[in-house]
C-alpha cells in the first residue's frame, strides 16, 4: 500500500522503500532494505519494464545468436568440404535435404556434390555410352526421332539391314532421314516438307508400327502435313562385287556383320489439314496445336491433334476431321498425347491425365488429378502388373499413378521418385528403368537453367518397390555425364545386332552440330561396394507385352478357374474308369479286331485268285 500511494504521489520507488525502511526497527529495516533492492532489480526506475521480461528477450536472443553461430560453422565445414572435393576432384556426399536447398541458390551444387542416400550405382559414361559415330554433321538439329523399320525374313535377322531410320529436322525446317548404321550422307534429303517460306516446324511425329510408315509435321502456323515413307532395302551388287575389305579397328560389330546395303527411301505428300474456323477460346483467342499423334487401328490411320483449349481432334488420313471433343480445362490445354496399351490413348495437361476413345471421340472416364506443380512429360510402364503412368513435374519430382486395380478403374498415387534434379525430365522407358533427360522448360530465363548440369538418369523401378532401408537405396543404377556438352534431345531404338540388353541412342547437344549415336547398355561393373544393394528390374519384351499381358487382363480370373477345375475334374474322371485289367483288356480286344481284319483280307484275296484260275 506505501509502495501504490509513493507511485500516485510520483516518488521513485526507492526512495518510497527506504522511507519505510527507517521507520522500522533495525532488523526489520534490514529485511525491508533486501526487499526494496529485490524490487528495484524486478522493475525498471524510470520506464517501470519488468526486467524479468528484458532477460528472457535477451536469453532468447542469446540463443538465436547460438543457433546462427552453428549454422555458419556448419557452413564453413561444408564449404571446406566442397573445396576439398574440388581439388581431389570427387563429389561430395551429402543429404537430400540439403542438397535440395542448396541446388535453389547454386546451380553449381549439383556438378560437385551427389545424393549420400541416392547415389547412382555407377558412374562411368563411357562404360554404358560406346559412341559409334556422329550423323548430320552440317545441320543444327532441332527435331530427331527413330522410325522402326521391319526386317526381311529372308535375309536372316542379324544381316536385314536397319532396324530403324533416324529422321532429322534441322533449324531451318529442313528433312533428311538417315541410315544409322552407315556414316556419311542421307539417304534422303535434305528437302522441304512444303510448309512455305517463313514457316518454322514445331513438332514431328512417326508411326510406330512397321508395316506403314507416316511422318506428320506441324508448323507455326498451325498446318499439319502428312507424308507417306516408303523404304526397300537392296544388296549393293556395285559395292560387293569389289574385293572386300578388312574392317578396322574401330569397326563394330555392327557395322562387320551388316551386308553391304542400298536404302530406296521415297517420300509422298499424303495431307493437309488443321483445326476447324470458328473454334475460339473464352478470351476469342484460336487454339493452337499443342501436339501431334499418329494411330493405327487395324488397316486404318487416325491422327489425332491436341490443342491449348484442351481439345482433341481426330482426322482421318485424307486430312477430313471425325469429331472433336474438350477433355480439360487446365491452362495451356492438352499437353502431350502417348499411345497406350490396346485402344488407349493418354492425354496430359498440367494438373491432369486422362484416357481418349478413337472411336467415341470422348474421354473415357473423369481424368486423373492431385498434384501442385505442373506436368512436363508422360509415360506409361507397360510391364506392370497393373498400368502404371509416370508423370514428370515441372519442379524436378517423379510421380507414378496406377490406374488399374483388378478390372476396376482406380486413380491412386503408388510411387514417387527420389528428387535428385532441379530440372525436369523427359521420361522413356528401357528394360525396367525409366530414363531422365533434365529439360529447360523456363523459356523466361533460360540462361539460369541453362547453368545446370544436365546429366542422364536411369531410375530402377523395382529398386523403389522394395523400399528404402539404412542403406544406400540403389534407386539410380547410371548416372551419364556428357560434360562440357550439356543433352537437349534424346532418342531411343532397339540395337541393329539383335541384342536385347543394348540400345541405340541418338543425342543432341546444346550448341553443337550434328547427331551423336551411341550404343546403350546397363550392365553393371561386377565389383560394387557390398553396402549397395542391386536390385534386378522387372521389364517385359513388346512381344511379350502386346500378346500375353493384354490377353491376361482380358481374360477373366474366374474363367481361369473354370479351366482348372474342368482340368481336374476330367484327370479323375480318368482315374476313375482306368485301371490296369481295363488297359489289358483294351488291347487285347485291340489285337483280335486285328487278326479278324487281316483274316477277312486274306480270304477276299484267295476267293479272288480261284476264280480267276
Amino acid at each position: 500500500s506505501i509502495e501504490r500511494r509513493c507511485r500516485a504521489r510520483g516518488a521513485p520507488s526507492g526512495l518510497a522503500m527506504s522511507a519505510l525502511a527507517r521507520r522500522r526497527s533495525a532488523p526489520r529495516r534490514r529485511n525491508l532494505a533486501v526487499a526494496a533492492s529485490l524490487f528495484a532489480l524486478c522493475c525498471d526506475v524510470g520506464r517501470g519494464e519488468p526486467r524479468l521480461m528484458r532477460l528472457e528477450s535477451l536469453m532468447g536472443r542469446l540463443a538465436e545468436v547460438g543457433a546462427e553461430m552453428e549454422t555458419r560453422q556448419h557452413r564453413l565445414a561444408a564449404l571446406s568440404d566442397f573445396r576439398s572435393g574440388l581439388l581431389s576432384g570427387e563429389r561430395l556426399p551429402i543429404s537430400s535435404a540439403q542438397r535440395h536447398n542448396l541446388e535453389r541458390a547454386s546451380p553449381l551444387v549439383s556438378e560437385v556434390t551427389v545424393d549420400v542416400r541416392h547415389r547412382p550405382l555407377s558412374a562411368n559414361t563411357s562404360r554404358h555410352f560406346q559412341h559409334l559415330r556422329t550423323l548430320a554433321i552440317e545441320m543444327h538439329v532441332r527435331l530427331h526421332t527413330f522410325m522402326p523399320l521391319k526386317r526381311s525374313s529372308s535375309m536372316g535377322s542379324r544381316s536385314a539391314g536397319p532396324t530403324a531410320l533416324l529422321l532429322v529436322l534441322g533449324s531451318d525446317s529442313a528433312f533428311a532421314i538417315f541410315d544409322p548404321g552407315v556414316e556419311g550422307s542421307p539417304v534422303l534429303g535434305p528437302l522441304d516438307l512444303g510448309h512455305g517460306a517463313g514457316r518454322e516446324v514445331t513438332l514431328m511425329a512417326t508411326t510406330s508400327s512397321q508395316e506403314s510408315h507416316y511422318v506428320v509435321t506441324v508448323d507455326d502456323a498451325n498446318v499439319v502435313r502428312v507424308h507417306s515413307l516408303r523404304v526397300l532395302a537392296r544388296r549393293d551388287s556395285a559395292r560387293g562385287a569389289s574385293a572386300p575389305q578388312a574392317p578396322s579397328a574401330s569397326a563394330t560389330e555392327d557395322e562387320t556383320s551388316r551386308p553391304l546395303m542400298r536404302l530406296n527411301v521415297t517420300l509422298n505428300f499424303t495431307s493437309e489439314f488443321r483445326l476447324p474456323a470458328g473454334i475460339v477460346g473464352p478470351s476469342g483467342e484460336a487454339p493452337a496445336i499443342t501436339s501431334v499423334l499418329p494411330i493405327e487401328r487395324g488397316d486404318k490411320t487416325f491422327f489425332l491433334v491436341g490443342d491449348t483449349l484442351g481439345g482433341i481432334g481426330v482426322f482421318h488420313r485424307n486430312g477430313t476431321l471425325k469429331g472433336r471433343t474438350r477433355v480439360c480445362e487446365d491452362p495451356g490445354g492438352v499437353r502431350g498425347l502417348v499411345k497406350g496399351q490396346s485402344h488407349a490413348t493418354l492425354f496430359f495437361s498440367s494438373h491432369s491425365f486422362g484416357f481418349f476413345s478413337i472411336s467415341q471421340v470422348d474421354s473415357q472416364s473423369s481424368p486423373c488429378v492431385g498434384w501442385n506443380a505442373p506436368v512436363v512429360d508422360v509415360v506409361m510402364d507397360p510391364a506392370a502388373q497393373n498400368p502404371r503412368v509416370i508423370l514428370a513435374l515441372a519442379d524436378g519430382d517423379v510421380i507414378v499413378f496406377s490406374t488399374m486395380h483388378g478390372k476396376s478403374k482406380v486413380c491412386d498415387l503408388t510411387l514417387k521418385f527420389p528428387h535428385v534434379s532441379a530440372l525436369p525430365f523427359k521420361l522413356q522407358l528401357f528394360r525396367g528403368h525409366v530414363m531422365g533427360v533434365p529439360m529447360v522448360i523456363d523459356k523466361s530465363a533460360p540462361a539460369r537453367q541453362g547453368e545446370y548440369l544436365r546429366e542422364i538418369l536411369f531410375f530402377n523401378v523395382a529398386a523403389m518397390e522394395s523400399g528404402y532401408g539404412a542403406l544406400p537405396s540403389g534407386v539410380v543404377t547410371v548416372q551419364a555425364s556428357f560434360k562440357p556438352w550439356q543433352p537437349r534431345e534424346v532418342a531411343l531404338a532397339p540395337s541393329p545386332t539383335g541384342d536385347r540388353s543394348q540400345a541405340l541412342v541418338a543425342i543432341s547437344f546444346e550448341g553443337k552440330a550434328g547427331l551423336d549415336l551411341y550404343t546403350l547398355s546397363l550392365k553393371l561393373p561386377t565389383a560394387l561396394p557390398e553396402a549397395v544393394p542391386v536390385v534386378e528390374p522387372h521389364f517385359a519384351e513388346p512381344d511379350e507385352v502386346s500378346g500375353w499381358s493384354s490377353l491376361l487382363s482380358w481374360f477373366p480370373k474366374i474363367g481361369v478357374f473354370g479351366v482348372v477345375l474342368v482340368g481336374v475334374v476330367l484327370w479323375n474322371i480318368r482315374k476313375a474308369y482306368s485301371s490296369p485289367a481295363d488297359d489289358e483288356f483294351d488291347e487285347e480286344f485291340f489285337q483280335e479286331q486285328l487278326r479278324k481284319a487281316r483274316a477277312a483280307e486274306e480270304a477276299e484275296k484267295h476267293g479272288r485268285a480261284g476264280g480267276i484260275g
